[in-house]
């Protein structure tokens, strides 16, 4: 009688383990359903050596991706790839983002270079557009409702604009516009964007609705600059060799914490005042240790350059570099020269329209005006965009002043501003700034941004 007992619990503790065991592996082969796939878009927006840093933060940030586990598929890079072999780099092939640190360049997908690397292609790729795509790679995201998508970019910028390689730049409207579509066919299910440029805040403030389930934080407000880190004659300073800046201060501070900080553990609150794991979109390195990194640093502790004064640096140091008496020297001396020339001109100009729209009074007030927090940054868009393409089309003070009474001349305020404009407005002033597009380093018109008088008022009610 025992022994029949014994058999038959015996008989049952098979029964259950086999059952169990096919119950587990049942569920093994179960995907979870839950969980999507991480995105991510890289763009630097510059071209040119002089803007070496911006390549070198979004090599960076793949570098931080890739160990963060996010695959090459998922991965799309937009840059113009012209600084890693360039003449002036005196480690040909190689790309560095901190003084003696590691080559970012290696391994970075080539997916939008050259000619590819512009607005109507990055466009298309958020919105997973393969049919818009001119050249490239062909990755889009083609993300799902359980996805997350990190974007990056990296570049100047100006009051509602951030610029491409080549061609036109991205304008704030439109950018929001391609998230909204992105939103409403329910293919993401959180994003975040890192965004360094100058006023690099324009491109959402007021505009970015809250209910979208996108995070964005920028480098600067609607009329900071953004500044350069890791320069010449600063500390910490770039290596011997390097008359540039190897990257700017809030893209270093985000990748250098992702790379010494478990990012499984750290939140986007931690981090940039949100409250997601940072892990959801960038990934995790295995390898990490713990570190405090604060990207609040004074000027004088950090070396920061702000970012429209970088080009002045890197001029300078080419007159110091170049041997004396040569032909050399007295390219980089007319180049350095034209530059602040160019410079005190615009200054002059802005200050005089400043004076005849509102008085010299009232002058200094009125350029330095900024809407408050909260309001975009123009209310017609359309306008803003419009204004912008004027001189580009054409040619004379008189066909830019019935070009601009034609589209926006309403009333007779925007008739008293437009008769002040016309003093000012020359074929000179328009071949050099381009009317209603202040994208040069134009110290008193970025200073004054977003609200310098000319630039905006036709385009707020």
């Amino acid at each position: 009688m025992k022994n029949s007992i014994r058999n038959w619990v015996t008989l049952i503790v098979l029964v259950w383990i086999c059952f169990s065991v096919n119950v587990l592996e049942g569920l093994r082969s179960v995907p979870n359903l839950g969980e999507g796939k991480r995105w991510a878009v890289l763009v630097a927006g510059s071209r040119g050596y002089e803007n070496y840093r911006h390549q070198a933060d979004v090599c960076h940030a793949y570098q931080v991706l890739k160990k963060g586990g996010l695959k090459d598929e998922n991965i799309i890079v937009f840059m113009y790839d012209d600084i890693a072999n360039h003449t002036r780099n005196p480690r040909r092939g190689i790309i560095i983002n901190k003084p003696n640190g590691p080559d970012v360049y290696k391994g970075v997908p080539k997916d939008y270079t050259g000619d590819a690397a512009n607005k109507n292609n990055f466009f298309a790729v958020i919105s997973g557009n393969r049919g818009a795509l001119s050249g490239g790679s062909g990755k889009v995201v083609d993300s799902g409702p359980n996805d997350t998508i990190f974007i990056y970019y990296s570049d100047h910028g100006s009051g509602g604009r951030v610029y491409m390689p080549v061609g036109d730049p991205v304008m704030a409207c439109d950018f929001v516009h391609v998230l909204m579509k992105k939103h409403a066919t329910k293919s993401y299910k959180k994003m975040v964007i890192y965004l360094e440029s100058c006023e690099s805040g324009s491109m959402f403030n007021g505009i970015l609705p809250n209910n979208t389930n996108i995070y964005a934080t920028t480098a600067s407000d609607s009329t900071e600059q953004s500044c350069a880190f890791y320069c010449p004659d600063t500390i910490p300073r770039s290596p011997p060799g390097y008359n540039i800046c190897l990257g700017d201060a809030y893209s270093v501070a985000w990748l250098e914490d992702s790379e010494e900080n478990d990012m499984t553990r750290k939140t986007l609150q931690q981090q940039y005042e949100t409250n997601d794991v940072v892990a959801t979109y960038i990934g995790a390195s295995p390898v990490h240790k713990e570190k405090t990194y604060s990207s609040e640093m004074t000027t004088a502790q950090t070396g920061r350059i702000r970012q429209r004064d970088v080009h002045l640096l890197y001029l300078r140091l080419q007159l110091q570099k170049a041997p004396d008496g040569s032909e050399e020297k007295l390219k980089a001396q007319k180049e350095l020269d034209d530059e602040i020339a160019h410079r005190k001109h615009v200054d002059n100009v802005f200050h005089l329209i400043g004076d005849l729209l509102f008085g010299e009074d009232n002058s200094s007030t009125m350029m330095f005006h900024v809407r408050p927090p909260g309001l975009p940054l123009v209310d017609d868009w359309d306008c803003f965009k419009t204004l912008g393409t004027i001189s580009g089309n054409t040619n004379t003070t008189k066909e830019v002043l019935v070009e601009i009474k034609k589209r926006f001349v309403k009333n007779e305020k925007s008739k008293n501003m437009l008769r002040s404009i016309a003093i000012i407005i020359t074929r000179d002033v328009l071949r050099k700034v381009p009317f209603g597009l202040f994208y040069s380093d134009i110290s008193l018109a970025h200073r004054a941004a977003p609200s310098l008088g000319p630039r905006f008022h036709f385009c707020i009610e």
